[in-house]
């Protein structure tokens, strides 16, 4: 297969990984996954890439940021085909790097990589969000999540006031959401919202 197509696949692939995992009314959330995937895609806010060859990844994931129109698109999906020439702790060090070098220029980052999936053990809700979900992806990459740092931090806000979080697990809540928001307050300067985590804490800690 070329490089053209296989690009042409991978994305295909993830626009259906957000039709069917990330947009239905997830069963145990009681809401979508990602309450905001279907709107992205259908207003074109969603711009995917896909590695083109094996050299340098952060050549191209940097070449990727440095062509992002923000008024154009609210999130970057970087995909790489190429995924084995690291492994996941090593992914995490790319992650945790753009982290460090992008996070004050209000980008953030997060990653997904094919040997550490979502459990159903840990994350059940990304696992079997319906009853009649059965998808699974035709090929094998790594995907780089980038978005607005702020706009990621306001809609985590607005999605506390609702009770998005509240069937969260905990541990992932925690790394996934807590951290992201102490860093984001914490650069910023703005003030702890005590009272954002405590209903979360309450209602982790019931589970338990």
């Amino acid at each position: 297969m070329s490089r053209k197509k296989l690009a042409e696949k991978i994305k295909d692939d993830v626009i259906n990984w957000s039709k069917n995992v990330l947009e239905p009314m997830n069963k145990h959330l009681g809401f979508p996954a990602c309450p905001f995937a279907a709107k992205w895609r259908r207003d074109n806010k969603l711009r995917i890439e896909v590695r083109p060859d094996r050299s340098k990844y952060e050549k191209h994931l940097t070449n990727v940021l440095k062509d992002w129109n923000k008024k154009q698109h609210d999130i970057i999906i970087f995909c790489d085909p190429y995924w084995e020439q690291y492994d996941n702790i090593r992914f995490q060090d790319k992650i945790d790097f753009y982290n460090k070098t992008y996070n004050k220029r209000d980008v953030y980052f997060m990653g997904f990589h094919p040997t550490n999936p979502a459990t159903v053990e840990e994350q059940e809700f990304l696992v079997n969000p319906t009853d009649d979900c059965d998808w699974e992806p035709e090929y094998q990459y790594s995907m780089m999540l980038v978005q607005k740092f702020k706009q990621l931090y306001e809609a985590s806000c607005k999605l506390h006031k609702i009770g998005y979080y509240k069937n969260w697990p905990a541990e992932y809540y925690d790394d996934v959401v807590k951290t992201r928001q102490d860093e984001y307050e914490k650069l910023f300067k703005k003030e702890k919202k005590h009272a954002r985590y405590e209903n979360e804490k309450t209602s982790h800690e019931t589970r338990r």
